[in-house]
């Protein structure tokens, strides 16, 4: 059977779609894991990403230190920790907050020595250069656990 001018179009559609198979692969990944502290979850804060291609992708700690980055590009990376306790030296809030209205007992004020695993992480760890944290993005879907030790 002799191609005609009706086969044109699937075939061009065929050819495309090969095309793009062999050379369309995912340029991203998804990055997750666990955050500790000297084997405890660190909870709350972010995980900051700084990719090679110069971008910079965060993810949001969770309760049990579990953290999800969607769209990370490939190729290696430098990761930070934050907890939610650190504040960068000079840095303050001008806003006015509103008291909150509570039902019940007032709540005991948290004691920061005792405020858990996200208040005792060495600043080193938010800080690129000195984290020592590195890692190679070269998958669709990556598992990072951070054991932050002192």
């Amino acid at each position: 059977m002799r191609p005609t001018l009706f086969h044109a179009p699937a075939l061009v559609v065929g050819i495309a779609a090969l095309a793009c198979l062999s050379g369309c692969q995912a340029k991203t990944s998804s990055v997750s894991g666990k955050v500790t502290y000297e084997g405890k979850p660190v909870a709350g804060g972010s995980v900051i990403l700084y990719c090679q291609d110069k971008q910079i992708v965060r993810g949001i700690i969770g309760t049990e230190g579990n953290f999800t980055i969607p769209n990370v590009p490939l190729g290696t990376a430098t990761a930070t920790v934050h907890a939610h306790t650190q504040v960068p030296p000079g840095l303050q809030f001008k806003q006015k907050r509103i008291p909150p209205v509570i039902d019940g007992p007032i709540p005991p004020r948290i004691d920061p020595a005792n405020a858990g695993a996200a208040a005792l992480i060495p600043e080193r760890f938010g800080v690129p250069e000195e984290s020592g944290l590195n890692l190679t993005v070269d998958r669709p879907r990556l598992v990072f656990n951070i054991d932050l030790t002192p």
